[in-house]
């Protein structure tokens, strides 16, 4: 039998290359090559699945965040590096589309709270080193507009070939202090 964490995989799995639409119980199933009953035996339905892959998914994405930023020189600009790194871009894109559209208010919720961790964790970090006569509240809003941005269009190639670092230095440099 398949394991919960096969099926939370597996669910990921859809979710990236379907978007939240995507995810039934049967495509699930097809997507581990077993039987519907591989999920029920773990989730009562579709949405139990889908509240407790994104609340996995989520979590795990904070933790790796946290990680990023724990040992790094400069904190503030890792957790900016982090929040535009493929490890979760696809995910992310494809819950901002959901989000966006209004599809499911269980995941519009756990998408609300992420972006309230973010807020608050980049406005943790940014203390200090505003620049540019602008607010934390306000350079928060640039940052996150920059990310989200970046996140949606990292399939596309830029003309100039820019990676979305530079893009993300070039944007927020001006927006924030080196560190002290």
């Amino acid at each position: 039998m398949e394991s919960q964490d096969r099926v939370i995989e597996a669910t990921l799995r859809v979710i990236k290359s379907e978007g939240l639409k995507g995810v039934t119980v049967r495509r699930v199933a097809q997507e581990l090559g077993k039987s519907t009953t591989v999920i029920t035996h773990y989730f009562a339905n579709r949405q139990v699945l889908l509240e407790t892959t994104l609340a996995r998914a989520l979590g795990e994405s904070r933790a790796s965040a946290e990680a990023a930023i724990r040992d790094a020189s400069d904190p503030l600009w890792a957790f900016l590096d982090w929040s535009i790194s493929e490890e979760h871009s696809e995910l992310w894109e494809a819950l901002l589309a959901a989000y966006a559209a209004g599809i499911d208010e269980e995941v519009s919720r756990q998408v609300d709270a992420l972006l309230q961790w973010w807020d608050e964790r980049f406005k943790t970090l940014l203390e200090g080193r505003e620049s540019g006569g602008y607010s934390p509240a306000e350079i928060c809003d640039i940052a996150g507009v920059v990310v989200e941005g970046i996140l949606l269009t990292q399939n596309f190639a830029n003309p100039s070939g820019i990676s979305g670092k530079k893009v993300l230095r070039a944007t927020l440099s001006s927006l924030i202090s080196d560190s002290h």
